[in-house]
């Protein structure tokens, strides 16, 4: 039986990575720091886990050690906070994940990036020839700096390969639905790109891509982008969240310049107050807000014969039916 080790097991995509594992009959090991939540329920579901921080190499090691294959989704993924705590977890974290597994030798490392590593925003396509952009944002120019070095890694021999997903969502997201769903029923949003593509992947059609790069002798060495592939608005995505969620739809346009403007002011006025909470703009998300490129998945298609299972009609109902389900005072989680 082969043993797949999850790191991030507790959040979105790798609570999903660690469920298709076990249904697909592998041991699965979880590095999970202390004291988190999901602990218990891992546990109760067959999952060894091994209790440790992605910046303790030593506790990496010890977790990646017996594994056959590694799913690094562990990251810090706002688009606030300090910039500390990105570069310790997404670059440091990764680099020990990729030494560990360098040394420890699993079949294969499957790196889990974004694709807020490219110019989504300001390109009208994007694939996995485009080159990386940095653009002083802690989230993407740390998970670019993650990417660079698994590539390193896998120039000193290391079988890893890279998937960069779009927005992921489906039953569990905890991020873009209910926090849209908040903003929407606040009756305070407006937008700031005309006609932006909202891209999305379904979770499960993103975790068969994973699984694909997890097993096939030809993902060696890939990068891969993750995208749905169907064409939708950002806003006919909030026009129909609204009408799901009985919240008016948004109508109100403003220029780009002028919001991405306002978000700079508001973090600095945050970052000399050293206030705790996000401001209610920051760069990061409007830019990720006002993507344009087309995410072209056709290397997944070719190479990996992968193809979104789940059409995105049906994700959408899923995910709308899953979010019903949460208290709506219990949506806004950032």
């Amino acid at each position: 039986m082969p043993t797949a080790l999850v790191t991030g097991a507790s959040g979105f995509i790798g609570s999903h990575l660690v469920s298709r594992c076990l249904r697909e009959q592998f041991r699965v090991k979880a590095l999970v720091r202390s004291g988190n939540p999901a602990i218990a329920n891992l546990q109760k579901q067959g999952v060894e886990v091994i209790e440790g921080d992605i910046r303790d190499f030593e506790a990496v090691k010890k977790a990646v050690s017996g594994s056959d294959i590694v799913f690094h989704a562990a990251a810090l993924t706002s688009d606030w906070g300090p910039m500390k705590d990105f570069t310790d977890i997404n670059i440091g974290g990764t680099r020990n994940v990729c030494e560990a597994a360098l040394e420890c030798k699993p079949g294969r490392l499957v790196h889990i990036s974004s694709f807020e590593t490219f110019d989504h925003a300001g390109l009208d396509r994007i694939d996995e020839r485009t080159p990386y952009s940095l653009r002083s944002h802690s989230y993407a120019d740390t998970k670019i700096a993650g990417s660079e070095t698994v590539k390193e890694y896998i120039a000193k021999g290391l079988g890893a390969s890279i998937v960069y997903p779009v927005w992921v969502y489906g039953p569990g997201d905890r991020t873009l639905f209910p926090n849209m769903a908040d903003i929407l029923r606040s009756n305070l949003f407006f937008y700031w790109r005309q006609r932006a593509r909202m891209s999305l992947v379904y979770i499960e059609n993103l975790v068969d891509l994973l699984m694909l790069a997890a097993t096939q002798p030809q993902a060696a060495g890939e990068d891969f982008l993750a995208c749905d592939g169907v064409d939708m608005t950002f806003e006919e995505f909030c026009e129909r969240l609204a009408k799901e969620v009985n919240a008016s739809v948004p109508f109100i346009y403003l220029p780009f310049e002028l919001v991405y403007l306002l978000a700079g002011t508001m973090e600095a006025a945050f970052t000399i107050m050293n206030l705790p909470k996000r401001p209610m703009l920051t760069r990061e998300a409007v830019t990720l807000l006002a993507s344009r490129a087309f995410v072209d998945t056709s290397k997944a298609r070719t190479i990996l014969g992968w193809k979104p299972a789940v059409p995105q009609e049906e994700g959408f109902r899923k995910t709308i039916e899953w979010l019903k389900t949460i208290d709506p005072g219990e949506w806004k989680t950032k």
